[in-house]
């Protein structure tokens, strides 16, 4: 069996953990601007600034997904690690809603390049056989690096620290992971006698295609679309309804919402390997946890929120069901859909669930205003049970074999 490269897939793993500096500052900072009135009009607009970040981010990740086949994603990796970093130092130094939104959108925009960079960086230097395990390994770099920034920005603020101290720690965050990204891979660039190289056709792409690629496209789109939608809400608003529904103090809130991405991490490693045994597990793998977090969901809105204990078991119980598919979805199976062009459907897929995480924003935030936490669960029920009926279209057009059929080790 072919060795994988430990050293570039650790860089890779570090530095997409270091992007979260920029994905969970909003979490952090919507329960924390509550408390200063003079940051009032920011804290309003916040959900909007959140729905615009992930359109642009979403943008950034289909636009990525055709640079890195053409630039390499090495590089464009690191540039996009770097230029999130000056977004955090500009937005540290502003604090009206309009210049704060203009810093958030250069941010995403750039950051958005990241994923599909990596995923093609992943199927150069990757055997197809263990294409989908290597990738469930890598999803765990935003699920722990999620919890872990936002525990380190959860210490920022029990010791203190306001607006600019945690746009400051997540920009230094940000640039050290970039600086560290860019020397390890500079030293696990590939050697000549590889069969594939950085900017050549993937190791990852020269999978079957017995299926109908372009359907099993759109219903990955769609698949994805919905779990970002519910996987995003929850990431942004868990703090605030601890903390509005369960009256939990605003540095204990953002510490139990490192939780989420925790549990997520299991599901995704159960996911993987799974993937990788054969195509027969397609609906153990999407359909049944999409339909099991649905049903949590529902669960949470129908008990009641009024225990902060019951709300985080709740959540954290379905964002590690939610996981299994959307690792899926926006990792391995958009790279073996077809014969071609994997970074480029990554990023059309992952883009997709970027543009459903955008209706976590605004959207959601007006459904918690009108119907409170139950409108807000009820409504990523309904979103988590479209996910699982996109996954029984997603294994009706895969066809015997594809995408997840079991190939030679």
């Amino acid at each position: 069996m072919e060795r994988l490269p430990v050293l570039t897939l650790a860089a890779l793993f570090v530095g997409y953990a270091c992007s979260y500096f920029h994905r969970a500052d909003l979490a952090t900072l919507a329960p924390l601007l509550t408390k200063d009135a003079a940051l009032a009009p920011l804290h309003q607009a916040l959900p909007d600034i959140a729905s615009l970040g992930m359109l642009v981010y979403a943008f950034g990740k289909v636009v990525g997904g055709l640079f890195a086949e053409r630039l390499g994603g090495r590089r464009l990796f690191v540039l996009a690690l770097l230029l999130a970093s000056v977004a955090e130092f500009a937005a540290m130094q502003v604090d009206t809603p309009a210049a704060f939104a203009a810093c958030r959108v250069l941010g995403m925009a750039v950051l958005g390049c990241a994923w599909p960079a990596l995923g093609h960086v992943v199927s150069t230097v990757t055997p197809i056989a263990r294409l989908a395990t290597v990738m469930a390994l890598l999803s765990q770099s935003y699920l722990l690096g999620d919890a872990a920034v936002r525990a380190v920005l959860a210490a920022v603020v029990a010791n203190g620290g306001g607006k600019s101290t945690v746009l400051g720690t997540s920009a230094i965050g940000l640039f050290v992971g970039a600086a560290v990204v860019g020397v390890a891979l500079f030293f696990a660039r590939p050697r000549p006698s590889r069969p594939a190289n950085d900017h050549g056709r993937t190791t990852a792409s020269r999978a079957p295609s017995n299926g109908n690629p372009r359907a099993m496209l759109w219903g990955l789109t769609a698949m994805n679309f919905a779990l970002a939608l519910v996987r995003e809400s929850l990431s942004l608003w868990t703090p605030f309804l601890l903390v509005s529904a369960s009256g939990l103090a605003v540095d204990k809130a953002i510490a139990a919402s490192a939780l989420l991405p925790l549990t997520s991490c299991v599901g995704a490693l159960v996911a993987g390997p799974l993937a990788d045994r054969g195509e027969r597990w397609l609906l153990v793998v999407t359909f049944v946890p999409a339909l099991l977090g649905a049903v949590c969901l529902a669960c949470l809105a129908a008990t009641g929120t009024s225990a902060p204990g019951l709300m985080i078991a709740g959540i954290a119980l379905a964002s590690a069901v939610l996981a299994m598919p959307m690792t899926l979805a926006s990792g391995v199976l958009p790279l073996r859909v077809a014969a071609t062009g994997g970074a480029k459907r990554l990023g059309i897929v992952d883009g997709a669930g970027s543009l459903g995480a955008v209706l976590a924003g605004g959207p959601l935030a007006r459904i918690q205003n009108e119907w409170g936490a139950f409108g807000t669960f009820s409504t990523l029920a309904l979103v988590a049970l479209a996910a699982a009926a996109f996954a029984v279209v997603v294994h009706r057009v895969s066809g015997n074999g594809t995408p997840l059929a079991p190939l030679p080790r």
